[in-house]
């Protein structure tokens, strides 16, 4: 146990080191910290922003311009296999190939069915 002189000197120790100025290296440190910290806050809300604009163009208008396939059927030419399919706005795309491995890019009218064009496609 300490005597009274002995508390008294150590809490007159700590007092004087809770009042001895900072050093100027640790106050910058303390500066630089805290501007990387916001620094870091600002970066992830920017990324935060950034995926749900982007993500949300997926499910936005663009899904409901596309509209549904209410054709009965897709007639394809005989020999042909269906490889693919995609949508467009009142589109549906079929991507084929036959029996000598030739693929076409077909498409067909998302209401009726009929065909509007054929594209040939080529592989390099």
């Amino acid at each position: 146990m300490l005597s009274p002189t002995a508390a008294n000197a150590a809490q007159a120790g700590s007092e004087d080191a809770e009042e001895l100025p900072e050093p100027l290296s640790l106050r910058r440190l303390r500066w630089l910290v805290t501007v990387l910290m916001v620094v870091m806050i600002l970066a992830v809300i920017t990324v935060a922003v950034t995926l749900v604009i982007r993500l949300s163009a997926f499910g936005g208008s663009h899904a409901r311009d596309l509209g549904p396939v209410t054709a009965a059927e897709i007639a394809l030419p005989v020999g042909e296999t269906a490889m693919a399919l995609g949508r467009g706005p009142g589109e549906l795309l079929v991507m084929t190939r036959d029996a000598l491995g030739q693929e076409r890019l077909r498409v067909f009218d998302a209401r009726s069915g009929a065909a509007l064009s054929t594209t040939g496609v080529v592989r390099e």
